[in-house]
């Protein structure tokens, strides 16, 4: 496997070479392989782009990375597209690791952005989880140059700082701190009411009831579905154990065994109505505490999860509220109305530092900064 990647580096690298011009034009190339559409922050980020800097062209290539030899050839024609758009490109804009941005030798003026795609820190990922259960191996990993060549890497506050220059390998100096574009989506009441009310057309039985929106992390492992299963059905019985005071909203993962409600509305959409939010190890909850959403954590694997996985943070001592191994309890915490909203916010402070003004213009501003002619 080693002898192939390098083959495959090689290969990739003349590629590139012949195919780069003399002159990287005024191109801004965002790329990601977390999902076929452009994230909220993607296209937050080329407005802004766009509108600050009208003589660059934006190309857009986002394609989600299936596993097993199905996705392995259309996904690798996608590498040869992005090599092919790279070579010209004077800025390019990644979400997550993308293969010929690490792999290839990039020149001086090509400038590498990784924004990343989590707003916080929670589950341990990239190189502070390889050679363990769901890590990568790291012989894998170092052939691939996984997250090398990066010129600015984005955190969303001092608090994530440390956490994600280790999951990146890099220096903690080598970061620096802004939140993804999403938090001016979360701050603004206009859009937030207008979402509120679409939902509402399309779901009106969501009406008259307190809403709770309950978004865990994806459990990818088969030992891990029976229990994530009774975990989903305990949370409805203990909601519905209170009538139709509460709405229990699950917002599953996309290959999740569990199916989501609402759908055609993503977790950040339904944000917008909730009056209470809970997880487990997502970074969602850093969301919901920017919208002053009371969140709860609901851990009921906590062991497992724990000695397989891990978290950056000292889970559950950081959290505001503490951990709930059980539905019933958070239930009963939520009908008390008791709540640390000043732990909350301290929470969300340390993790999250929120510019004034636009996340996407003050983003914009930074990454062109020293790109102009």
């Amino acid at each position: 496997m080693i002898r192939l990647i390098r083959l495959f580096k090689l290969i990739l690298n003349f590629i590139y070479k012949v195919l780069c011009p003399e002159e990287t034009k005024k191109k801004v190339l965002f790329m990601s392989r977390e999902d076929d559409e452009p994230s909220v922050d993607f296209k937050l980020l080329k407005e802004s782009i766009a509108r600050k800097h009208p003589d660059y062209s934006i190309v857009m290539l986002c394609r989600r990375m299936v596993p097993g030899r199905k996705g392995a050839v259309p996904y690798l024609l996608h590498i040869m597209k992005q090599t092919k758009e790279m070579a010209s490109a004077r800025i390019v804009i990644l979400d997550t690791y993308n293969i010929p941005a690490s792999m290839l030798r990039h020149r001086s003026r090509q400038k590498i952005v990784q924004i990343w795609h989590s707003i916080g820190t929670m589950k341990k990922n990239s190189y502070s989880i390889l050679d363990q259960p769901e890590g990568r191996s790291s012989k894998i990993a170092y052939a691939m140059d996984m997250h090398k060549n990066y010129d600015l890497i984005f955190c969303a506050g001092e608090g994530y700082r440390n956490y994600l220059a280790e999951s990146f390998n890099y220096p903690p100096e080598a970061l620096t701190v802004m939140p993804l574009p999403r938090v001016d989506l979360l701050r603004d009441k206009s859009y937030q009411e207008k979402k509120k009310a679409e939902i509402l057309r399309m779901h009106p039985e969501l009406a008259g009831g307190k809403v709770i929106v309950y978004a865990p992390t994806f459990r990818q492992r088969e030992d891990e579905q029976g229990p994530f299963r009774k975990a989903v059905e305990d949370l409805r019985e203990a909601a519905a154990a209170f009538g139709d005071k509460y709405r229990l909203i699950v917002k599953a993962h996309p290959i999740s065994p569990v199916e989501s409600d609402c759908n055609g509305f993503s977790t950040m959409d339904m944000l917008s109505i909730a009056d209470y939010f809970i997880s487990d190890y997502s970074c969602s909850v850093y969301e919901a505490g920017v919208m002053g959403i009371p969140f709860f954590f609901y851990a009921y694997d906590y062991d497992d999860y724990m000695s397989k996985r891990s978290v950056y943070i000292d889970y559950p001592e950081d959290l505001p509220g503490g951990m709930h191994r059980d539905a019933a309890s958070i239930l009963k915490v939520i009908d008390s109305g008791d709540y640390d909203h000043a732990g909350m916010k301290a929470f969300i402070d340390k993790y999250v530092e929120l510019p004034e003004g636009s996340a996407a213009d003050r983003m914009t501003d930074i990454i062109f900064s020293g790109s102009e002619e």
